[in-house]
């Protein structure tokens, strides 16, 4: 009975009822698309890490994130490659450098060298062209995000990199960066034409464990025998590079507060419309409490009011916010949505209603059943 007097209520003005729907999608919309950027962010800034299929990563000293190192020793390749549970070690090179631009000017891009045998952090969805290819000299493969802003046209080009010749052998998709300076992978061996690191020197080096190997007796064996690194597993290091970006920058600073500005108007809009029906409806309220009815069968009335008005503007807002996603999909700022998180959202928005209705609740425990009898 609840249910349908609060449905009822709500339908009764289809003016307001229409104007809280639009403020709870509005707000809702605001909170899902900062958090769906503040997903693509996270996996943004942690996409070398993440998809370089090694177990774990070497890292020079005080390391804070995965675009930004020192330069580890030759040596620190063979004190990973000797250490007992090592399937493979490879060096990978991690550089910011200058790609010329075809009408002048220059453009600040990052280096990506990886081994090409072990294939460890090389270049994912790759749409066209081989990872193999990057093998040969000269060799590089950008996104197709940026491939308007590097001035590349098409697989052939011929680019230059720290005024060195290069060749556009391929082309990924997605493989985005947070810095604004577009990945370029190639092998290890291109990249140190095109870097300052020394033949055998690395940014990185990345190891693979051999199967059934518990990865941290063997992250403290690598640390024991490269004393000067700090070792970690990849979820570790993603991890280490996400909390830099979001945290530590505060670069995710702005969009936790427009997702916390999106909660406050949709609380001040869905207080404000059950306040004002409530008002509205006092005296049916006081009726109900004259004949029996008490204070919790009264909130019920309103808190099922903003839950009714919770559960269609999320359902709206959820179809907008995923069509946004959808557009964004070739944009450089990712906008990213999983089921847990719109699972989420969909807590948020019925306890930002449910937070609304305190207001309109209280004001019920102010009603005097003998006033309908005056």
């Amino acid at each position: 009975m609840t249910t349908l007097i609060a449905w009822r209520n709500l339908i009764h003005d289809p003016v307001r009822f229409a104007a809280t729907l639009i403020g709870i999608i509005f707000s809702v919309v605001l909170m899902a698309v900062q958090a769906g950027m503040l997903l693509g962010f996270a996996e943004t800034t942690t996409g070398l890490v993440r998809q370089s299929r090694a177990n774990i990563w070497l890292v020079p000293r005080g390391t804070t994130n995965v675009d930004q190192s020192a330069i580890l020793p030759q040596r620190t390749y063979f004190q990973a490659l000797k250490t007992a549970g090592v399937a493979e070690a490879a060096r990978h090179i991690v550089r910011f450098v200058s790609w010329r631009l075809p009408r002048g000017g220059s453009q600040l891009v990052i280096v990506v060298g990886f081994d090409p045998v072990s294939g460890l952090a090389g270049p994912w969805n790759v749409v066209e062209g081989s990872v193999a290819a990057l093998s040969a000299p000269h060799m590089v493969m950008i996104d197709r995000l940026y491939a308007a802003k590097l001035g590349v046209r098409a697989i052939g080009d011929s680019v230059e990199i720290s005024g060195r010749r290069a060749i556009v052998a391929g082309f990924t998709q997605g493989a985005r960066t947070f810095t604004q300076a577009p990945y370029v992978f190639t092998s290890y061996a291109n990249a140190l034409r095109y870097t300052e690191v020394l033949d055998g020197d690395a940014s990185y080096v990345l190891v693979r464990a051999q199967p059934g190997i518990a990865l941290a007796p063997l992250v403290a064996r690598l640390q024991a025998a490269a004393p000067n690194t700090d070792v970690m597993t990849a979820e570790a290091f993603a991890a280490k590079t996400r909390d830099y970006w979001i945290f530590t920058t505060g670069a995710g600073s702005a969009l936790i507060m427009g997702a916390s500005l999106g909660a406050l108007v949709g609380i001040v809009i869905v207080a404000q419309t059950l306040y004002a029906a409530t008002l509205e409806r006092i005296g049916e309220y006081a009726t109900l409490a004259a004949i029996g009815a008490g204070h919790g069968y009264l909130s019920a009335i309103v808190i099922k009011q903003a839950l009714i008005c919770g559960a269609a503007g999320y359902g709206i807002a959820a179809l907008v916010a995923l069509s946004i996603a959808f557009a964004a999909r070739g944009a450089p700022a990712a906008i990213l949505f999983t089921p847990s998180a719109l699972g989420l959202l969909a807590v948020a928005a019925l306890l930002m209603c449910c937070l609304s209705a305190l207001i309109a609740i209280r004001k019920l425990s102010t009603i005097d059943p003998t006033s309908v009898f005056r």
